[in-house]
């Protein structure tokens, strides 16, 4: 109910603030347990993903929120659980394959954090998390200057499906070859 109320509320007031224009929700699976990414450069991108999807978005997030305590209770509330970056963090991946096994959605982004320089980068995550959970993946554009009053496009792509890799032997090297492939796809959305 706690995310209902906030991106009823939310959601005009982004689309006001940043004219917000979403393309490409039909690119959307019909069933839940699909892993969201996308590009991230400010802090405002999971609320602007989160609220302009139709569904519920768990989004993974840095465990630096959670500790300050009103904030981890908010960002909690709204489905988000953390993450330790620079590191293979266990308690994140089960719960990540926990939600998705049970037709939740989480929302990632490949880059590991906010990615201000434009360089091409991934972490392995996103990749080790839909071959394991064999969940499709849904990449996600958002290009903005982050201005008030500018246009702010979200573009869904179409469903990325990891089928050729679910029996494979994959390697740390292979699933960050796996994540580049997939930042490529959303930077040419």
């Amino acid at each position: 109910m706690f995310y209902k109320t906030v991106k009823f509320f939310l959601k005009p007031l982004f689309d006001f603030l940043f004219y917000v224009r979403i393309e490409g929700l039909e690119n959307l699976p019909k069933q839940n347990g699909y892993i969201v990414c996308g590009n991230h450069a400010r802090a405002i991108d999971p609320i602007l993903i989160g609220v302009n999807l139709p569904q519920k978005v768990h989004f993974i997030a840095k465990s630096e929120l959670f500790k300050n305590k009103v904030m981890g209770f908010v960002v909690s509330r709204l489905g988000a659980f953390p993450v330790k970056r620079g590191e293979a963090d266990l308690k994140s991946i089960k719960t990540s394959l926990r939600l998705l096994q049970n037709k939740q959605n989480i929302g990632i982004f490949p880059e590991g954090t906010r990615n201000l320089s434009g360089e091409l980068k991934a972490e392995p995550g996103i990749a080790m998390l839909a071959v394991r959970s064999k969940c499709p993946v849904v990449p996600v554009s958002i290009k903005t200057n982050y201005k008030l009053f500018r246009r702010t496009n979200i573009i869904v792509g179409e469903t990325i499906k990891m089928e050729e890799y679910f029996d494979a032997k994959l390697k740390n090297e292979d699933y960050i070859k796996i994540s580049l492939e997939i930042m490529k796809i959303i930077r040419e959305l």
